[in-house]
């Protein structure tokens, strides 16, 4: 499962979720969770450092946003190895 974590006070965070719509349009199968840290209350993994963060089942994948074709070629890559 793909999580990605933003915030309001990030300014990649908008991009992050437009690339997320993207992802979910293109690869609809794959599941994906934003969790938006700006709330609180959320238990943040230790190796998230900053937002936008993209984990794969707890690994990090990107700190920051990638280009949406390297997303979903990581996303394949991830998928394909579970």
């Amino acid at each position: 499962m793909l999580y990605v974590y933003v915030s309001s006070h990030c300014r990649g965070c908008a991009t992050a979720q437009q690339l997320i719509t993207q992802l979910r349009a293109m690869r609809p199968q794959v599941p994906v969770t934003v969790v938006d840290l700006s709330g609180g209350g959320d238990t943040i993994p230790d190796n998230v450092i900053g937002t936008p963060m993209y984990l794969w089942n707890g690994r990090v994948l990107f700190m920051g946003n990638p280009d949406v074709t390297e997303l979903l070629q990581r996303v394949d890559e991830c998928v394909r190895a579970a």
